[in-house]
């Protein structure tokens, strides 16, 4: 098992047209917000956690956007990278509940900026960094969160309710085989739930539980292929990406679908 000290993730933060950058006087660096995986946590938990404390913002997470590595004195270290957005307090607080998390520690940061990309660019001390923002897609106007009930153990529904915590859907849309699931979550979070029959569209954060065959995945783009949470952004224009999640602790981690 790779050593935590080479495992982290971390959040490429947006809020309308702006990135969030932060500076660590530790370090005299300016970078995007993120830190170790602690044991036992899941890669999206992380992200949250570190993008919460390192920025002193509320967020929920869109997907998975890409993975940085570089050497340490402890061996290579890969950082594994989400994109997200800015939230309101009142909704944080139902993300936070979800996760089993009061409040966020305090943070290493000076200072934190929200630029436009080309002075994000610019400002962030890493190439590896630089390269993750001038990829960054633009904010969706909406996304879809989908699993598979069948695929999540029972005792693996705490760490899978958690991790879907940090996408922290408006909306929870169910099958009648994940209705149990669906409650769970629902408590959990405070988040509404519906039947999927009511589903009239892409609309907003919206979580879809259901199996394979009670969802038309195709048209959101998304092709299942191990258990995890996957992620469909839509853009203004109607195309999509897609994304993996994993719900599972620490090492498995993340791998970009398209």
């Amino acid at each position: 098992m790779a050593s935590l000290r080479t495992k982290a993730a971390g959040v490429v933060l947006q809020e309308g047209g702006c990135i969030a950058v932060v500076h660590r006087g530790l370090y005299r660096d300016w970078s995007l917000p993120k830190g170790q995986i602690e044991e036992g946590e899941s890669v999206a938990h992380c992200a949250l956690r570190e993008a919460e404390e390192e920025s002193g913002c509320s967020l929920r997470l869109l997907g998975f956007l890409g993975s940085t590595f570089y050497k340490t004195r402890f061996g290579e270290k890969s950082v594994f990278y989400f994109f997200g957005e800015k939230i309101p307090r009142p909704l944080a607080s139902k993300v936070q509940k979800g996760l089993g998390t009061k409040r966020w520690k305090d943070s290493e940061t000076e200072e934190i900026r929200f630029v436009g990309k080309g002075e994000a660019i610019k400002l962030l001390s890493y190439s590896a960094d630089r390269n993750l923002v001038s990829l960054l897609p633009p904010l969706p106007s909406s996304v879809l969160f989908w699993a598979n009930p069948d695929l999540v153990p029972p005792s693996s529904m705490l760490s899978f309710s958690r991790t879907l915590s940090c996408f922290a859907p408006e909306r929870i849309f169910f099958s009648p085989s994940a209705l149990s699931l669906a409650s769970f979550y629902s408590k959990l979070c405070s988040a509404p739930i519906s039947p999927l029959k009511r589903f009239k569209g892409p609309e907003g954060r919206f979580l879809v539980l259901s199996r394979e065959g009670e969802f038309d995945l195709k048209k959101f783009a998304v092709t299942p292929g191990a258990p995890g949470i996957y992620c469909s952004q839509i853009g203004k224009d109607g195309a999509f990406s897609v994304s993996m999640a994993p719900f599972s602790p620490f090492p498995s981690v993340p791998k970009r679908l398209y």
